[in-house]
């Protein structure tokens, strides 16, 4: 197995259909960690930890997790301006392979939490891999009231552009 396998086949070319999602309580062990030295000496604490969980279902080894608060406030963009609610809540979807992570997606709750997007560059891109996770976590989370991941970016103005860095992971350019 390889990562471009991962990010190309299991992971972007999935639905939510394709992954197992943990019901469970519990601690994940996937946490931030907050730790060092303050006005009342030494401390050391969990500040957050992913929520929620899900497997793959043709190759278990291939785990993931959302929700882990990517920020520890909301933050304000011009292009979230006109929704209802303009704050953005950036989270972290993570990617393990055997529990080690292998790839890490920035997204974006936005409008009050109802949509859930790529957070666009200055020029207002989103790669088409960070669009097919965000596509993959409103599938698992049955978000059901119709505001997909492409209704927001075409909302905003936002582009779809290939993912480089994953060699065009999620998109369907063949160059």
């Amino acid at each position: 197995m390889d990562l471009f396998k991962i990010q190309h086949e299991l992971i972007a070319d999935r639905s939510g259909e394709a992954w197992y999602r943990l019901g469970v309580a519990g601690p994940s062990f996937h946490y931030r960690w907050m730790y060092g030295t303050g006005s009342h000496g030494e401390f050391s604490y969990v500040a957050g930890e992913h929520r929620d969980h899900a497997v793959c279902r043709e190759q278990p080894a291939l785990t993931m997790s959302w929700g882990l608060e990517a920020h520890d406030r909301d933050l304000h963009f011009d292009w979230a301006a006109d929704f209802v609610d303009s704050a953005v809540r950036s989270i972290w979807v993570d990617f393990f392979w055997h529990n080690a992570l292998i790839d890490r997606v920035e997204l974006c709750r936005i409008d009050g939490g109802h949509g859930l997007i790529p957070i666009p560059d200055s020029r207002m891109n989103v790669s088409d891999f960070e669009t097919a996770v965000a596509y993959l976590v409103h599938d698992l989370e049955d978000r059901g009231n119709g505001s997909h991941p492409g209704q927001y970016l075409t909302t905003i103005g936002a582009t779809r552009q290939r993912d480089r860095d994953r060699l065009g992971a999620g998109s369907t350019e063949t160059t």
